[in-house]
């Protein structure tokens, strides 16, 4: 079974700026990657009046998997924070360790299969959400 893990990036700028930086960051992680990078999963956000956020979670090995030919259902988990923008150690550790863990617990199959979006804050929680196969034929 694969082990997953993640690398989180926060840009120094807002904006549009800020996007260009992180997707700059998670292009060249991605092609570090190599066959990894097939499964992985990315989110990005801005953060309303702070730095524009981003995750990629990654498997430690590249995965060959049977193609789904079916889907019985989805289930979704989530974590979220109320953290100040500018506080990445609890970014870090309320939301992005959650979902590793959550990936982590899935099969080889369920984690390689799942999907990831994530929603910016301001004035509430930031949020990240895995949806993720429950039965696959």
């Amino acid at each position: 079974m694969a082990t997953w893990s993640y690398e989180a990036f926060a840009s120094a700028n807002s904006a549009r700026s800020g996007i260009t930086e992180l997707e700059r960051k998670m292009t060249e992680l991605l092609e570090s990657l190599g066959a990894r990078a097939e499964h992985a999963k990315t989110a990005m956000t801005n953060v309303v009046g702070g730095p524009a956020r981003a995750v990629i979670y990654y498997p430690d090995k590249a995965l060959a998997l049977p193609s789904a030919s079916k889907i019985a259902g989805w289930k979704k988990g989530d974590a979220n924070t109320i953290a100040d923008s500018a506080d990445t150690e609890r970014y870090k550790e309320e939301m992005y360790q959650s979902i590793v863990e959550m990936l982590n617990a899935l099969s080889d199959t369920q984690a390689a299969l799942s999907k990831i979006s994530a929603t910016a804050c301001k004035d509430g929680c930031a949020t990240i959400t895995i949806w993720y196969p429950t039965e696959i034929a």
